[in-house]
């Protein structure tokens, strides 16, 4: 009885060591396999493709340095502009010049605004063509309104459109309730923005009521721009009372079609002078922020210093240059509008700003 007591004494011993055994290596097996399942998720399934160009800017949003994220006080929070980097397309100077250089000129855009990626358009066309330039750009900046609209009711981000050189043209759209949001000054016309700004405010406010609310509200938000070729003239421009324009064309980057006159690259500002202009005109904002901290007085609050855009021979494979000086995003002509694929070479410049 003794020995059979024993021996069930040790059988029991024996199955609680199994037991504690099977424990050990089940909490093992499930350890491993969740190790296993992560590392095979992490390896084979592929990335997530990119959606839209509005991606990389959400993804340059969050990736650019400390400094940009605590001194871009511009625009670029700005319901009209969105997150950069930025990307505005101009039309060629002869998108006028025929019915079927319009059409070109629309399905161009069309292509290249599908996904959002375009921030800003701007119709510039040669004023010295034949006396039908006038009508025909007129007709191009309807169509390029509706594409707007259009936008808007696909869900997509709808870019903001001025008009070259011609405030004539866009008070007329404003006084029919056509989506335009401003006009490019040229630069040596620059001294008269603050002029120009409120001639189109107060057309905006003397609509006829029989304009939506949404047609009043995005026509309010008035945008201007200008160029410029050097800090000095940047400086001038942001200077302008009460306000100086939204945003800076800053060039001549690389080698263009636009300059003929430049032939060698030590004529060219370079693709590092956007950037430089941007820092001074932080600088001067952050100055005139300081010395007008406390005072009660709207009015001398230091103004938001404009979006800085890159322009000049800026294509899909230098684009990323300019953006890493400090510009804000770039502006291009034939790259996207001679393109076979304006839509694909949006993407691209949009991704190569992100490196």
């Amino acid at each position: 009885k003794t020995s059979s007591a024993q021996d069930d004494a040790l059988l029991a011993s024996y199955q609680n060591q199994m037991i504690v055994q099977l424990r050990r290596a089940l909490v093992a097996f499930v350890a491993l396999s969740w190790i296993a399942i992560e590392v095979f998720v992490c390896c084979f399934t592929p990335p997530t493709p990119l959606a839209s160009p509005l991606t990389v800017r959400d993804a340059v949003a969050r990736s650019r340095s400390s400094r940009c994220q605590s001194t871009h006080l511009s625009m670029s929070t700005d319901k009209l502009w969105g997150d950069h980097p930025f990307l505005a397309v101009l039309t060629e100077p002869d998108a006028c010049a025929s019915s079927k250089r319009i059409d070109e000129t629309i399905h161009a855009i069309e292509r290249a605004t599908a996904d959002g990626g375009v921030t800003l358009v701007v119709v510039r066309i040669n004023d010295d063509d034949d006396d039908g330039t006038s009508e025909n750009k007129w007709i191009l900046l309807k169509r390029l309104s509706e594409l707007k609209q259009q936008r808007l009711k696909e869900g997509i981000r709808d870019f903001l459109l001025v008009v070259n050189n011609d405030v004539e043209l866009v008070l007329r759209a404003i006084s029919k309730n056509i989506r335009v949001d401003g006009v490019h000054v040229k630069e040596y016309k620059a001294h008269m923005i603050p002029d120009i700004r409120q001639t189109l405010q107060d057309a905006v406010e003397g609509t006829t009521v029989s304009a939506s609310n949404d047609t009043k509200q995005r026509q309010q938000g008035i945008v201007i721009g200008t160029s410029c070729h050097s800090i000095q003239s940047a400086l001038d421009t942001y200077n302008l009372t009460p306000r100086g324009p939204d945003y800076l064309f800053v060039g001549t980057c690389y080698l263009t079609q636009s300059h003929p006159e430049k032939i060698s690259l030590d004529q060219l500002e370079g693709p590092s002078l956007p950037g430089r202009i941007r820092d001074v005109l932080f600088q001067s904002f952050n100055d005139d922020n300081r010395s007008s901290s406390g005072d009660s007085d709207l009015s001398t609050v230091a103004k938001k210093p404009p979006i800085i855009f890159a322009i000049g021979g800026i294509d899909e494979q230098n684009c990323n240059e300019p953006v890493k000086y400090g510009a804000d995003g770039v502006a291009t002509i034939r790259t996207v509008m001679q393109a076979d694929d304006p839509r694909e070479v949006v993407k691209l410049m949009n991704t190569a700003m992100l490196n």
